[in-house]
């Protein structure tokens, strides 16, 4: 009998730690990209870009601590390249900006402090996505070396085609660090730090093509409802 009472006032104990919820929401933000590339181009010089990513986020709530989170995101990373050029007289300078669009899924473990309504978490994890579309802008001055010192400006705009040396796999490791505060009856409200170090190359293991790795860093804003 008294094996039986420690064991319910165990279980009366334990039971909110235990109690599961299940968030279905929304997410936007900001991502700034560290580009490393070895470029293959003599006279090229990349510059890190921005972008911004938007999301429908899914976090499983185990207890009052631990959580998962999925989902699906759409991202944007940028860089920007300058590329100087000679033909004859002729001068060339290429200053553009490359757009890479990607879904991706990540799946991250997080830690949770929960303060009365608000709650600091970290986590931890991985992504993997696909790209989807690339996309340059930008403009090539053209300089011809005469006595008239002329100049001309090509402005150009438009998707880049996939080549047989692109990959278009995408992965990578996720570090993550928030703060939300959550309404009672109806979900949670959420400001969120990731940092996101790409694994894979944007271009495949040719010598013909030059490998380019993407950091993330990103800062996003939510709201999740609670469906359970």
């Amino acid at each position: 009998m008294l094996k039986k009472l420690i064991l319910l006032i165990l279980l009366i104990i334990s039971a909110p730690l235990f109690a599961s919820e299940l968030l279905i929401g929304v997410e936007a933000g900001y991502n700034y990209n560290i580009i490393n590339t070895t470029t293959g181009w003599e006279g090229t010089f990349h510059r890190n870009g921005h972008g911004f990513d938007v999301a429908i986020p899914i976090e499983y709530r185990v207890n009052n601590w631990f959580s998962l989170s999925t989902g699906i995101r759409w991202v944007m990373r940028s860089s920007e390249y300058t590329k100087t050029s000679k033909e004859l007289n002729v001068n060339f300078v290429d200053d553009y900006t490359l757009m890479h669009h990607a879904i991706n899924i990540p799946l991250t473990l997080r830690f949770s402090l929960p303060i009365n309504s608000f709650r600091i978490f970290v986590g931890g994890g991985a992504y993997i996505g696909v790209r989807t579309f690339d996309f340059e802008s930008g403009s090539t001055m053209i300089q011809v070396s005469d006595s008239l010192g002329r100049y001309f400006w090509d402005d150009h705009y438009s998707y880049v085609t996939f080549e047989a040396d692109d990959n278009l796999f995408d992965a990578g490791l996720i570090a993550e660090l928030g703060a939300s505060y959550d309404f009672e009856n109806y979900g949670s409200f959420y400001l969120l730090g990731r940092y996101q170090y790409g694994l894979t190359s944007l271009a495949k293991d040719s010598y013909m093509a030059s490998h380019t790795y993407f950091d993330s860093i990103s800062v996003d804003a939510g709201f999740a409802w609670r469906i359970i």
